[in-house]
C-alpha cells in the first residue's frame, strides 16, 4: 500500500459507524484506500441479554466486523485493550477498568507506540477521532483523542486530523466543542448502507434508537473539524480525493 487515504481510529465498536459511516462508504466507493483501528471491545457495554457477559467482547467483536463489511472498509485491526463505561452504574454492574483508570497518555505509552507503529505503516492522509473532549467527555474517547494526537505529533508526518464535531453541540457538553469546518451530506443510498452497518450492532440498539431520537437530521449529515483548519467551510475531507 502506498499509502492510505482515510483512517479512523475510535475506542469502541460502534464508535466509526455514527459519525463517519457515510463518509467511509462514499470513499470506497471512489476507490480511496479506507481503514479502520478500534481500540477496544466494548466489553463494558451492555448485553441487552443478546449474551452471557463474559462473552460480551467476543459478541460485539462479531458486530463490529459485520459492520466493516457493509462499510467497505479495506483495512481493519481491533484491538482488546480495556473498555471503561461511566455510565456503568446505571445497570448496577462494576465499571471496567478502562483508560479512565490512568491519567494521561504517559500512562499508556504502548497504545501510542502501537498507533506510531500504524501510522509509519499505513501513512495516512487524513485521520478521523474523537475531539479533544470526546463529543461526550467519555474518557475512553478524551484519551483516544490524546493517544493519537501523541502518535501523529511523534510520527513527523503530514497528517490531516479531523474531529467529530457536531454541527450545535448539547447544552451539558458544550464545553470544549469545536465547530465543523467540513459538512457532508450523505446520498440516499449511501445512506441506507450505513443504516444496515449501524443495525449489525445489536447491542448497541438503545444508543442507536436515542441517536435517532434525539440527532436524526445527523443520519444523513456527518460534520468534522479540522485541526489547525482556518479556511472556508468545506463539504470533502479529502478536497484532492482520486477521481
Amino acid at each position: 500500500m502506498e499509502s492510505m487515504d482515510l483512517l479512523v481510529i475510535v475506542p469502541h465498536p460502534d464508535d466509526e459507524v455514527f459519525g463517519a459511516g457515510g463518509t467511509l462508504i462514499e470513499y470506497a466507493r471512489r476507490g480511496l484506500e479506507t481503514g479502520l483501528i478500534t481500540l477496544t471491545k466494548g466489553e463494558a457495554g451492555r448485553t441487552l441479554g443478546l449474551c452471557p457477559p463474559q462473552d460480551l467482547g467476543e459478541f460485539r467483536a462479531q458486530e463490529l466486523k459485520r459492520a466493516v463489511d457493509i462499510l467497505e472498509i479495506g483495512y481493519f485491526e481491533l484491538f482488546d485493550f480495556p473498555n471503561g463505561r461511566p455510565n456503568a452504574a446505571l445497570e448496577g454492574e462494576a465499571r471496567g477498568v478502562g483508560f479512565e483508570a490512568h491519567q494521561g497518555v504517559a500512562e499508556h505509552p504502548e497504545i501510542v507506540d502501537l498507533l506510531l507503529w500504524r501510522l509509519q505503516l499505513l501513512r495516512p492522509r487524513a485521520i478521523i477521532t474523537f475531539a479533544p473532549n470526546g463529543g461526550n467527555r467519555h474518557f475512553d474517547h478524551v484519551a483516544t483523542h490524546q493517544f493519537v494526537t501523541r502518535a501523529v505529533k511523534n510520527s513527523g508526518q503530514r497528517i490531516d486530523v479531523f474531529y467529530y464535531a457536531p454541527p450545535k453541540p448539547l447544552p451539558e457538553f458544550a464545553e470544549g466543542w469545536l465547530p465543523p469546518t467540513h459538512i457532508r451530506h450523505i446520498p440516499m443510498e449511501v445512506l441506507l448502507q450505513k443504516l444496515r452497518a449501524m443495525a449489525q450492532h445489536r447491542t448497541q440498539a438503545l444508543s442507536v434508537l436515542q441517536f435517532m431520537d434525539r440527532f436524526a437530521g445527523r443520519l444523513a449529515l456527518e460534520s468534522f473539524h479540522l485541526a489547525d483548519y482556518t479556511g472556508p467551510l468545506q463539504n470533502e475531507l479529502l478536497w484532492y480525493a482520486k477521481s
